[in-house]
């Protein structure tokens, strides 16, 4: 572990003791807590719109073309993932509410049950007998009745901490808040790999050239090739993306972005390949 002096404050990348042992802690939950949501839309984004603009440039079908259909898979993708994961977090959330009435309801009429299978959950852990026992004894006094909901949710049913405590403390969840985050990420990464098919018609325009619909020959389109340059903005953004994830986890930078690139380019590799084979065969 690295730890950095400044002045009377000991830094390192967990958190900051300050003098006379107050510690501040570096936890990331605000944001942190969307992260899974933004990944998981963003790759799809990125990946499954290349895919479906590199497949169609292949048919020489026209750039404007290339465009029509890549927002089209980018519009309607960007709906479909933030819908699915709305109603799938969702779905979590009323699972975790269930049982939360169930807990809760054995708690009230059959106490000893519940605090003989915490007392064996946790003796598996390694705590001796008497002192799980005493510590669920303790736990399960009516003025700690939601703190022993609580850990029964997480230790015996394995329901994620922060459901619980939304549910215990009766905070309001907001699953349309992750299905947004999903929905942001997959238009704002997944437009990227069109930006190079965009830009040549762009400077087309400016130009004063008739756009592209597939009709011209192929010699009459732009010298530079958008789908490199839709290659590179895909490349660069998988990167971009593994480095945001090393930085929510305290992992290694580089080594994120280089796992995100290597299992995106499969991905697209795989999902072009696919495409190609059919095409042949059809």
């Amino acid at each position: 572990m690295s730890y950095q002096r400044i002045g009377d404050h000991t830094h390192h990348q967990y958190g900051t003791i300050a003098p006379h042992g107050k510690h501040t802690e570096g936890h990331k939950l605000g944001a942190g807590k969307y992260i899974k949501s933004m990944i998981y839309g963003g790759m799809d984004g990125v990946v499954s719109v290349f895919v479906s603009v590199a497949t169609v440039e292949g048919g020489n079908v026209g750039i404007a073309i290339v465009i029509i259909l890549g927002l089209a898979k980018l519009l309607s993708g960007a709906i479909s993932m933030g819908v699915g994961d709305w109603m799938s977090t969702q779905a979590e959330v009323d699972n975790a509410v269930n049982e939360k009435r169930r807990e809760t309801w054995e708690c009230d009429n059959y106490i000893e049950g519940e605090i003989e299978e915490m007392v064996e959950l946790y003796v598996q852990k390694g705590l001796s007998e008497p002192t799980a026992r005493r510590l669920f004894e303790i736990f399960s006094r009516p003025q700690h009745r939601d703190l022993f909901v609580e850990m029964m949710m997480v230790d015996e049913l394995g329901i994620l901490p922060e459901q619980v405590y939304y549910l215990i403390y009766h905070i309001t969840q907001t699953p349309w808040k992750h299905g947004l985050v999903n929905f942001g990420s997959f238009l704002a990464f997944g437009c990227l790999p069109l930006l190079g098919y965009i830009g040549i018609v762009a400077i087309d325009r400016l130009n004063g050239k008739p756009l592209n619909t597939g009709s011209e020959s192929e010699t009459d389109r732009s010298s530079v090739e958008p789908f490199l340059v839709s290659l590179g903005l895909t490349i660069a953004t998988l990167f971009f993306m593994g480095m945001l994830t090393g930085r929510f986890t305290g992992s290694s930078l580089l080594k994120g972005g280089f796992k995100t690139v290597l299992f995106g380019c499969i991905g697209a590799a795989l999902g072009w390949g696919m495409s190609f084979v059919l095409h042949k065969l059809s």
